[in-house]
């Protein structure tokens, strides 16, 4: 499960309350370290250095969507929660089948849940 930055996890949220519950619950997780961003630009300037363990990505954020974040997520195969307003819609989400898609709000056992099926650890 460990990327190579060990068990770093990756948040790129825009909503300071929510990149804070989310960390607790990494951390209660077990991950050692959190990365949070608030925009896709500076998310991935960081993955040009380092490989999270695991990635929670709000997909809407100011300015646009993270679907180049989610690509690039993909492409260096880190396993990604998608953390959104909106529910996951079959028609317009296609491409992102393949991730665990949770929908704002989320109590933190179904956070924590959504974590580990993405990360494997079930």
């Amino acid at each position: 499960m460990k990327g190579s930055d060990g068990n770093a996890a990756l948040i790129v949220e825009d909503e300071l309350f929510i990149v804070l519950e989310l960390e607790d619950i990494l951390l209660e997780m077990g991950y050692g370290k959190v990365n949070a961003f608030s925009e896709v630009a500076a998310a991935l300037s960081w993955l040009e250095h380092g490989k999270p363990a695991i990635a929670i990505v709000d997909y809407h954020l100011k300015g646009g969507t993270a679907e180049d974040l989610i690509a690039v997520l993909a492409e260096a195969s880190v396993p990604t929660v998608i953390y959104s307003g909106r529910s996951y819609d079959p028609q317009i989400d296609q491409a992102l089948s393949a991730y665990e898609w949770l929908m704002k709000p989320a109590d933190e056992t179904m956070l924590a849940a959504a974590i580990a099926r993405a990360s494997g650890d079930v």
